[in-house]
């Protein structure tokens, strides 16, 4: 049973429902927000939770929207597949690297990624994200275990043309500018209990655009570890209930290859025992 965000076609409100065989049950009345049922249920949940009396939408019915609540957060990691990182002619980072990207930034499954006018260079990055059930604040690797209550998909589209930029003598990486730009970043389709995932450190990942495969992968070859991030990252912020961290993409974006985004294209995002991110392009 996955957790979801949605609206219904004759409401504008999210809401929060829990996906079982293609029927949505609506937990709105108790739980309004991704992070108050996740706090409630840190150590995931089990195929029957919360689901007696509630009312019921069929999935064909309703919009998902990304299992993230706008006031939650999103941090990302850039270069953590070593042969990512090659293809971007980067060196492996010694420690992780941590962006993070705005909820305007975000669009859930089926949704539509725009292409916004100032890039023509946007590219897609199909990663695995663990979701944050406990509050974690400077905790240990053995601890960090703890604190995930279940795993997402983001497809981390980045605009190549506005990625550097010249800053005196340096050349830095321009986030804000080639990873916020507005409806760009698809998350979803929904958060399996982590029960359900098992091992986040060997589930096979791909992605596909237009049908073709583009990565084909394993987040076994990540280079930090769900936990080292967890620990790195709630050493410098804290983490809460319903934050999710996106934990890097691995080698086959298309940038590198010129291979950018057109209107009319379909992503897949698909990784074992999580499900599978599909959306179209259009012209923002």
């Amino acid at each position: 049973m996955e957790l979801v965000r949605f609206r219904t076609h004759v409401e504008t409100a999210p809401r929060v429902g829990l996906h079982m065989n293609a029927t949505i049950h609506d937990i709105s009345t108790r739980f309004d927000t991704v992070a108050s049922f996740v706090a409630a249920r840190p150590d995931g949940w089990p195929p029957d939770a919360a689901i007696a009396g509630a009312t019921t939408h069929a999935l064909r019915d309703v919009t998902l929207l990304p299992p993230i609540d706008a006031s939650s957060n999103l941090y990302l990691v850039g270069a953590n597949y070593r042969q990512h990182a090659a293809e971007a002619g980067l060196s492996v980072p010694k420690t992780p690297v941590f962006f993070s990207k705005p909820a305007t930034a975000l669009v859930g499954h089926g949704q539509a990624i725009e292409l916004p006018p100032v890039s023509r260079e946007m590219d897609y990055e199909g990663e695995l994200a663990v979701v944050i059930g406990r509050r974690a604040r400077r905790v240990s690797k053995d601890e960090a275990r703890r604190c995930v209550c279940g795993y997402t998909i983001v497809n981390d589209v980045t605009a190549r043309d506005l990625q550097w930029v010249e800053l005196g003598k340096n050349r830095i990486v321009d986030w804000f500018s080639s990873k916020s730009l507005d409806a760009s970043t698809p998350v979803g389709p929904w958060i399996v209990p982590a029960s359900a995932a098992g091992d986040p450190h060997g589930l096979h990942l791909t992605t596909t655009l237009n049908g073709e495969t583009m990565q084909d992968s394993d987040t076994s070859l990540m280079v930090f570890s769900v936990w080292d991030l967890i620990e790195y990252a709630s050493a410098r912020v804290t983490l809460n209930p319903g934050d999710v961290i996106s934990t890097g993409t691995p080698f086959g974006v298309g940038g590198f290859r010129k291979i950018f985004l057109k209107q009319g294209d379909r992503l897949r995002v698909a990784i074992q025992g999580v499900g599978a991110l599909e959306n179209s392009v259009v012209n923002g």
